[in-house]
């Protein structure tokens, strides 16, 4: 058979292909050829593009060759969707009974990883997440507290005291969220940079800015939709509460809602979601994190000096002008850049040094962590931080004029001190008690849940949170202090193992599937 004649006969068969195709979908009337008349070698004619339309069928018009191009996107888009869903699903959801029990109670090796150079940050997260929901639980049951130590004559319980404070200080744990996440981000690009490995980093940050969005969004967009259909169950506690979601007439409407409230979530110049006010810090992490891979990426051909000078110029514009998120973030990537070009660890920490030395190390290191926490402590602006024994000064003449009018604890010493106390504990080294801290079982397993644990205490506090202990001071009695106390501690002895659990199959089911889903999506 002669090179003109096979063309001939495949423009023959794309043609017979085509007219199959659109007839199919009703687009011309055009008779259809019998499926049965393709043979198993044309088959693969069906993946040849409508834009061969033209040259096939010379008659048809633009505007029946627009509805098969749009068919065909939507044909494709669909095919593709279901193929990646159902792959999804039976990889991801398809659980043992013993993955979705708590790992505390399981003791498996999730609840002990295995630890990597960095790993005391994923801890210090995890204790950061623990102390908001501190935070958030005092905010409803002891408002007492809550003013600094000394503010009136009502202030003087020993947990007011500086130092203290920091177990239930969680404006200033957002703060150290930001430098975490921004040394953890940078830590990779800034390696491969110091390798001169310029592909490597390029691919890295391509994947890192592309999977960002799915792995902080998704899990928050499921936490949210489960908070709207709760709220209509009745599960939320309402009455006699501040805080107050949104409840719609009936069902469809309220998914409406939070349809629409999600939309605008997603735009990272969003202030959060009404569905979940304490998500508020996430379109801040979505930004702070494009920022340092931008930095990572204009700055990764620079010399280390240059680097260092435009990352300490960038934080302190950004701190100075009061954008503290974005400057936390670069806050992070500026430590993780100390920690890899100008100050790596060394191996000498247990051989060279002596005992005593050693201890004045932890010493004077376990001094500079005390003043990091006693700064990271100070009462926020709204609850008399001016007139707080120990924070007095700290809050009016040692804070920038700019600051003291902003809302939370006024940033400006929380900025500095979350900085200072990652630095401390950073650079106190790999064997030190300060990381010792944060490598336990139980600081990893908090870290491994975290984000979690930070989506799902807000849910957890205003529906069972609120029952249990309404239930126990019925039973107790909430009276005295010493009712309101057992009452109190019966109900955390029921509720906090009760959001580990949620928080850990969150983290499984949830968490975890955003996290692949990510992954799936960018190797399309």
């Amino acid at each position: 058979m002669t090179s003109n004649a096979i063309q001939e006969l495949t423009i023959q068969l794309l043609r017979d292909r085509f007219m199959l195709y659109i007839s199919e979908v009703g687009m011309l009337d055009k008779p259809a050829i019998p499926i049965t008349s393709l043979t198993h070698d044309e088959k693969h004619l069906e993946d040849q593009p409508p834009l061969l339309a033209k040259a096939l069928v010379p008659d048809i018009t633009t505007t029946e060759l627009l509805k098969l191009l749009l068919y065909k996107l939507i044909s494709r888009s669909l095919h593709l969707s279901s193929h990646l869903a159902l792959s999804f699903v039976n990889e991801q959801w398809c659980y043992k009974p013993s993955e979705l029990l708590p790992a505390w109670w399981t003791s498996s090796e999730t609840f002990a990883p295995k630890l990597h150079p960095t790993s005391w940050l994923d801890g210090l997260r995890g204790v950061a997440a623990l102390i908001v929901f501190f935070h958030h639980s005092s905010q409803i049951w002891l408002l007492g507290i809550r003013p600094g130590w000394g503010s009136s004559p009502e202030s003087h319980h020993i947990i007011q005291l500086p130092l203290l404070r920091i177990f239930y200080s969680g404006s200033a744990m957002v703060c150290l969220f930001f430098v975490i996440s921004g040394y953890v981000l940078s830590t990779k690009p800034l390696r491969l940079a110091q390798q001169g490995r310029h592909e490597d980093l390029l691919a890295n940050l391509a994947s890192s800015t592309f999977r960002r969005g799915p792995r902080l969004y998704l899990p928050c967009i499921v936490s949210t939709l489960l908070t709207a259909i709760l709220v209509m169950t009745g599960a939320f506690v309402e009455e006699g509460v501040e805080r107050q979601y949104p409840h719609a007439e009936t069902m469809a409407e309220q998914i409406r809602s939070w349809f629409h409230a999600t939309l605008s979530f997603l735009n990272p110049f969003s202030m959060g979601t009404l569905f979940e006010p304490n998500l508020w810090t996430i379109p801040n992490e979505f930004l702070g994190s494009l920022m340092v891979f931008l930095c990572c990426l204009g700055l990764s051909r620079c010399r280390k000096s240059v680097r260092l000078g435009c990352l300490v110029s960038f934080l302190a514009y950004w701190l100075w002008f009061g954008y503290w998120p974005t400057a936390l973030f670069l806050g992070g990537m500026l430590l993780a850049d100390l920690r890899i070009n100008w100050i790596p660890h060394t191996n000498d920490d247990c051989t060279t040094i002596s005992p005593k030395q050693s201890s004045r190390r932890e010493i004077t290191f376990g001094l500079l962590a005390l003043l990091a926490v006693y700064l990271l402590s100070i009462p926020e602006y709204l609850e008399a931080a001016t007139e707080s024994i120990g924070y007095k000064t700290l809050s009016t003449t040692l804070t920038p004029l700019s600051w003291r009018s902003r809302p939370g604890p006024g940033r400006w010493w929380p900025c500095l001190s979350s900085l200072l106390l990652v630095a401390i504990i950073d650079h106190a080294g790999p064997n030190s008690i300060l990381q010792h801290l944060f490598t336990n079982k139980f600081s990893q397993y908090l870290g491994r849940i975290s984000f979690s644990f930070y989506l799902c205490h807000g849910l957890t506090l205003y529906t069972i949170g609120l029952r249990t202990v309404r239930f126990f001071f019925g039973i107790i009695g909430d009276k005295t202090d010493f009712q309101y106390g057992c009452s109190l501690t019966l109900g955390a002895m029921v509720v906090i193992p009760l959001l580990f659990w949620i928080s850990d199959v969150f983290t499984v089911v949830v968490d975890r599937g955003a996290v692949l889903l990510s992954r799936r999506l960018m190797s399309l």
